[in-house]
């Protein structure tokens, strides 16, 4: 058995980068980059005004109420343009170019209009104001984003504004699911004594499509060793992570760790010292990783986020491997006895953590309106109201 920490490390030390892959960039939000972008082009490529007004020479403007003679009109998108000479000022409007000749923009709220004329009652006006110069953003040739960047709809926006059409990423892994348990319903079948409906694998997915992966293929097996052995061994030939959910305790009718071994997959570790979540086997075959999860819902979830997450993340190029940490003060006092670390769900509301009801290793009721979870070591069995614990942050 080993600690949280341990199993942590031993994940991260096993787990490598995916292959790389090129996309259109219009579909590469939630890929990390495989490669640094260099800026095709300045930001802007033209000098570009920030504001509503007119475009003017700010020595024209000596004092106050200075009237200057209106000759034209500068719109977003328009490409010709008759230079500013002094003693003029042309009407422009955001996010147009600027004239050749102007040095300012003065707003529309510090003018007025009279008679083809516009009076300026801003003094003084320094050189540049209003104006968006050439490579304010980024200089052609810089580099845009580097190699590692998580791509987020600011990226996406950033890059297209630069015309860069396609990027190089990591890859998403293709993840295999097996389901076991001799017990379980699919949903929509009729309710039989003894048995309960299957959930865990919509919820693993609907966790894995949260992560932007959308190639999953699921397999049920039944409580024998045989089709355990089958099933894993079908969904370890084409994808790069199996995850199984059931069938890893230390039951008659567990039989993954063996089908595993089977299968001439290695044991990185079986069982940590946490709860829930203890019987949680991680194995690796070349290049292939397989997560043997709890069958309990919760169980399963919670080893999902804290173990399974991050080594998906490292293999597609995040440096944000684990949820988000944070010390908060907890609302409720709390206790546990025992030698296993505690992972508890949780609700973080503006200023403190709330411990919820349900912490069951079966119980889902909780994990439902969670938002995230309090990983209590065994050096802090007892909690106070408003004393600190670490709370991890559950993506959404």
């Amino acid at each position: 058995m080993v600690t949280v920490n341990e199993a942590k490390q031993r994940i991260y030390s096993e787990t490598v980068l995916n292959a790389t892959e090129t996309r259109p960039t219009t579909s590469a939000a939630g890929f990390v980059l495989a490669a640094d972008i260099a800026a095709p082009l300045s930001m802007p490529s033209f000098r570009q005004s920030s504001m509503d007004g007119y475009a003017i020479l700010h020595s024209d403007i000596i004092q106050k109420d200075v009237f200057l003679k209106i000759t034209g009109e500068s719109r977003a998108g328009q490409s010709e343009l008759q230079p500013l000479i002094s003693g003029n000022a042309i009407r422009i409007f955001t996010g147009a170019p600027v004239p050749d000749g102007a040095t300012a923009v003065i707003m529309q709220e510090h003018t007025s209009v009279q008679s083809g004329q516009v009076i300026i009652h801003e003094f003084p006006v320094p050189p540049g104001k209003n104006v968006r110069e050439v490579g304010k953003q980024i200089r052609q040739g810089a580099i845009a984003l580097k190699k590692g960047t998580y791509l987020t709809p600011g990226s996406i926006g950033f890059l297209l504004g630069m015309n860069v059409q396609v990027v190089e990423v990591y890859s998403k892994p293709k993840v295999g699911l097996l389901v076991t348990g001799d017990e379980l319903l699919k949903p929509g079948e009729p309710l039989v004594h003894g048995k309960v409906y299957e959930s865990n694998s919509a919820m693993l997915i609907a966790a894995l499509q949260q992560e932007g992966i959308s190639d999953i293929e699921i397999k049920y097996a039944k409580d024998d060793f045989q089709s355990t052995v089958d099933a894993l061994e079908e969904l370890s030939q084409i994808n790069d992570l199996v995850l199984a959910t059931g069938g890893v305790s230390v039951g008659d009718y567990d039989f993954v760790e063996k089908a595993l071994q089977e299968i001439s997959a290695e044991t990185i570790f079986y069982k940590v010292r946490q709860k829930p979540g203890k019987p949680l086997l991680f194995a690796k075959r070349q290049e292939k990783l397989f997560f043997a999860l709890p069958g309990n819902p919760a169980s399963s979830l919670v080893c999902y986020y804290e173990y399974v997450l991050p080594a998906i993340r490292k293999i597609t190029g995040r440096t944000d491997m684990f949820l988000r940490k944070l010390k908060m003060p907890v609302k409720h006092a709390y206790s546990f006895d025992g030698e296993r670390d505690e992972f508890l769900k949780a609700f973080v509301e503006e200023d403190y953590v709330v411990p919820l009801d349900g912490q069951e290793s079966f119980a889902l009721r909780s994990f439902a309106i969670a938002n995230a979870i309090i990983y209590l070591p065994v050096t802090q069995n007892v909690i106070s109201e408003g004393d600190l614990v670490e709370v991890h942050l559950l993506p959404f």
